[in-house]
């Protein structure tokens, strides 16, 4: 997809989502939405979503006329990284948090609460895009083999190993290539115990970790990126308690932070990547909410199903696209953009049925 094309297509897409889901028939997605949280980090949440979405869809298209799993927009791979980064320093912001000033940890019951909220939602999508492989691929034969493969798709990503179930050797497409994060977020998880037993002064820890991160981590492995941005959010967290910026200040500062990101173009999982990333995060948390555009009702609905915007993607991806082949309509142009937007729209109602039906009941289950 070229630049022009992404432009249009990411605009009609996240515009036509936030007009649609400011419309009443979605009302009774404002009673799941926790009101006690910042609610610009919800609204956050559904663009970050968005963004790895329409990376995906420029990665299904270039997978689906080209063979290969690789991304053609440059800007539309920016945005989709920054989404994940951003998602990743959420994590360890809100997690740091509810272990940072505690004395004892019920370490059972968090995991187990963690367990709940991701593993339901990754079972379905699972069961699905199995399912959507024996639809769409050519089966094999059925043989303990077949059986295992099948079997380790539901790990709740705690191994990520999504294994071929038919002929098809890239299955992973089938849910967009996004399970990946969820094993870095259960590796982040299990690494809060050891943390928590660091954690003699916050401060002076997390600056540690987020130095680490940046001038030695990257000698030992190639994934230090990954760790600066849970260090980042971590970091994030002890500046908002030292750090009191206004909600206009808060603003303006983000919308700097925005233009000299871009302006930059920082070199993606760099150390100036995550840096200007948590200037960013850090006026979200402080308040900033781009002067409405993270607080409307309809960012905050689509805001509070984004785990399944985020997990259900491929699910609608994999076939529209394999239609799309069949039909011989992969030209870009108006015909292909109106379709593509469709299809966000389908990924949206579909998040909103599994988030009120799957997410919300075990939500539900943790509070109790």
């Amino acid at each position: 997809m070229n630049l022009p094309f992404s432009f249009i297509l990411a605009f009609f897409c996240i515009i036509g989502a936030l007009v649609a889901f400011g419309l009443p028939i979605f009302k009774f997605l404002d009673d799941d939405i926790q009101q006690n949280r910042a609610n610009g980090l919800d609204g956050m949440r559904f663009y970050l979503a968005s963004f790895v979405i329409l990376h995906h869809m420029d990665c299904s298209y270039s997978y689906f006329k080209t063979g290969e799993w690789t991304p053609i927009s440059q800007w539309l791979l920016t945005m989709g990284k920054y989404g994940v980064a951003l998602f990743f320093m959420t994590t360890a912001y809100l997690f740091w948090g509810k272990i940072r000033d505690k004395k004892n940890i019920d370490w059972v019951t968090l995991y187990q609460k963690r367990f709940l909220r991701i593993a339901p939602l990754a079972f379905f999508c699972s069961f699905m895009g199995i399912s959507i492989l024996f639809i769409f691929t050519e089966k094999t034969t059925l043989t303990l083999t077949t059986i295992s493969n099948i079997l380790s798709w539901f790990d709740g990503s705690l191994w990520d190993n999504k294994p071929p179930v038919t002929t098809f050797q890239t299955p992973f497409i089938v849910l967009a290539g996004v399970t990946w994060t969820l094993k870095w977020e259960w590796i982040f998880y299990f690494s809060l115990p050891l943390l928590f037993i660091l954690n003699k002064k916050p401060m002076e820890l997390t600056i540690i970790l987020f130095a680490f991160s940046f001038y030695l981590l990257p000698s030992f492995t190639n994934t230090a990126y990954l760790w600066s941005y849970f260090f980042a959010g971590m970091l994030c967290r002890e500046l908002k308690e030292r750090i009191i910026l206004s909600k206009t200040n808060a603003n303006y500062i983000l919308i700097a932070a925005i233009l000299l990101t871009f302006l930059s173009a920082p070199t993606l999982y760099s150390p100036p990547e995550t840096a200007f990333l948590a200037v960013i995060f850090f006026c979200i948390i402080s308040g900033a909410e781009l002067f409405g555009a993270l607080t409307t009702k309809a960012a905050k609905r689509l805001g509070a199903i984004s785990y399944s915007l985020y997990l259900t993607q491929g699910l609608v991806l994999f076939p529209v696209y394999n239609y799309l082949k069949s039909a011989k309509m992969m030209t870009t142009g108006p015909l292909l953009l109106s379709i593509l937007v469709m299809t966000f729209f389908g990924i949206c109602l579909l998040s909103t049925f599994t988030y009120h039906f799957i997410e919300l009941p075990f939500i539900k289950k943790n509070k109790q």
